[in-house]
């Protein structure tokens, strides 16, 4: 009876091994896939950046139609050289081959290139590129093991002739370090390669500007190529895919085979078409050593083989989940590089909506000083001129407006305010209705805000934080529907359907009560395409002038910030945004 569970147990062991294998081969695949697109994005963005930059810098050139000399270094400082940066000088070269000017960097200081510096020139599409017939950037070339391209600016005269070219060469491998992460121990990097398939990028830079075959079999002759060939004639005849195959890590002093598992597309970046290729040790990555000794473990420990099986099957269910955790892994580094970007090209319009608030914040700090006075001798007239009714009126009307505009500054202030006030009790309609009195001051006059309420207890919050979300909601509302916008604003309990919903956010809340803000608009609604995107910062739909990205925004953070609910409806008939907010017990009214 052993002997047999024993060999029934090495059939199941082989046949399990044999399927998570597979699995995990599948599973790594389809991320480096996804870290291998977000290289590219990386990529394409930071060509994309250096050729925007060398846009902006080519004003500088002429003057009246007459081509300057690049002379002004900061300039070239400010646009082109800042610190770690990857281009390696600007140079502005006459339609006939001829150097005008240029500038080398080196370790992030200016050098006036000899007019006889020809480094740029071993771009194989240079020529063309003189003739006004490259796209962006001309083809990867190496100079003494280090991988560069050019990026090309034509410069026309008034008849739209072709007079000179501005050249801002790239150090590939510089741009590469500084982008692409590849510091964290993954063991895997991403490379790249051009269409004669030598590397251009690399995290080793003995690498650059090697055949991936026969440039490492002169280096290493008495290693096995096969997998390598075939994986030079796939990635040639494919637009992209994924493969494992066997191979070795170059960095070491003595290479040893590894299965590997890789990722790869081919890209066009201007003229230039290269493949961008992600890869992995299958076995560091999933741990599958450990499962072959304890599979030869097993098949040696024939007499504790009950014993052996059910160990063993407990650890395939753990490495199971580390697979699993290690892809969790791996997708949340992809978010953060995205991230990263994003967050990299807002910078400068964060800072100019800062300066747009404190600008806001003075001018209402301002007319409220300006409005005290006014006030105070106001309210003397009207006590000198009992006597005299219609001036008495004439004075009261035009002391209550002043009173208003007083009051309307003070909640401006409160909303642009940023310092933290202290959580306290309060009335959840009592500040809901506070916010609905402010905004019928500050919206048009031509923008219809009913509100309906019903007293439904106090919750512990911030004040600011509940009237900035209806601010901001009610902002967005009648900017989306120009003509004739209609805004509803109710508060409420929640009906059962949606308490229980409710409860589910939070095991806090599995016995709160919930009161329930609706803010809906006749708008157009939201595209679907764009319904994920809504909270991104500084993601808008509306033109410059009208919107900035970040009140959705401000909206996400506060709820998050209390551990509120936020649910979004669109259609074509208009858009409501829900808000529950736990409710502090045994101060909601029972009369639900």
């Amino acid at each position: 009876g052993v002997i047999c569970l024993t060999v029934l147990g090495i059939l199941i062991t082989a046949n399990s091994y044999r399927t998570t294998q597979k699995h995990a081969i599948k599973m790594g695949e389809n991320q480096l896939a996804k870290i291998n697109d977000s290289a590219i994005k990386i990529l394409q963005l930071e060509i994309k950046s250096y050729t925007l930059a060398l846009e902006a810098y080519a004003s500088n050139i002429t003057d009246e139609g007459t081509i300057q000399k690049l002379t002004d270094e900061t300039q070239v400082k400010k646009t082109l050289a800042y610190k770690n940066s990857a281009a390696a000088g600007v140079f502005l070269v006459l339609s006939d081959g001829t150097q005008l000017s240029g500038w080398n960097f080196k370790n992030e200081q200016l050098v006036s290139s000899n007019p006889s510096f020809t480094t740029y020139r071993q771009d194989p599409l240079f020529k063309k590129a003189l003739q006004g017939n490259v796209l962006q950037n001309g083809e990867a070339y190496f100079v003494k093991g280090s991988s560069f391209i050019n990026l090309y600016r034509p410069v026309f005269n008034s008849q739209n002739q072709l007079q000179a070219l501005l050249i801002l060469p790239i150090n590939l491998e510089k741009l590469y370090h500084l982008e692409m992460d590849t510091t964290d121990n993954q063991n895997g990097y991403t490379m790249v390669k051009n269409q004669a398939m030598k590397v251009i990028m690399h995290p080793s830079n003995a690498q650059i500007g090697l055949d991936i075959v026969e440039d490492r079999r002169e280096k290493f002759p008495n290693l096995d190529y096969t997998d390598l060939e075939h994986l030079e004639k796939i990635q040639t005849a494919n637009a992209e895919g994924t493969l494992s195959y066997y191979s070795y890590w170059w960095t070491e002093k003595n290479p040893k085979k590894v299965l590997k598992l890789s990722a790869y597309k081919w890209i066009k970046i201007g003229n230039a078409k290269w493949i961008v290729a992600s890869s992995s040790d299958f076995y560091e990555r999933n741990g599958l050593v450990l499962q072959e000794n304890l599979i030869i473990l097993g098949l040696l420990s024939i007499l504790l083989a009950i014993i052996l099986l059910v160990v063993f099957s407990f650890s395939s269910y753990n490495r199971r989940n580390k697979i699993y955790l290690e892809n969790l892994r791996l997708v949340e580094h992809q978010d953060l590089l995205q991230e990263k970007h994003t967050l990299e090209k807002t910078m400068l319009q964060k800072s100019n909506l800062e300066t747009v608030g404190l600008l806001t914040t003075t001018i209402v700090h301002d007319m409220n000083n300006f409005l005290t006075p006014l006030i105070g001798n106001l309210q003397l007239l009207i006590e000198e001129h009992q006597s005299n009714e219609e001036l008495v009126t004439e004075l009261n009307e035009v002391y209550h407006a002043a009173q208003k505009g007083q009051q309307l500054a003070a909640n401006v202030l409160r909303f642009t305010k940023v310092t933290s006030t202290h959580k306290e009790h309060l009335s959840v309609e009592e500040v809901v209705s506070e916010a609905i009195d402010t905004m019928k001051l500050l919206v048009p006059k031509s923008v219809k805000l009913p509100y309906q309420k019903e007293p439904v207890g106090a919750a512990y919050f911030e004040k600011s934080d509940l009237q900035v979300i209806l601010y901001n909601l009610i902002t967005n509302a009648y900017q989306a529907q120009p003509q004739n916008p209609q805004i509803h604003v109710t508060i409420s309990f929640a009906n059962a359907e949606q308490q229980a919903h409710f409860q589910t956010h939070s095991f806090a809340y599995q016995s709160r009560q919930f009161a329930r803000i609706e803010v809906t608009d006749n708008g157009p609604g939201i595209p679907k395409e764009v319904e994920e995107k809504i909270f991104t910062p500084f993601f808008t739909t509306k033109t410059n002038a009208n919107g900035t990205g970040l009140g959705l925004f401000i909206i996400s953070s506060i709820i998050k910030k209390n551990d509120w609910i936020l649910e979004v409806k669109s259609s074509k008939e208009g858009t409501t945004f829900i808000i529950g907010i736990p409710l502090v017990p045994n101060t909601f009214s029972t009369n639900e």
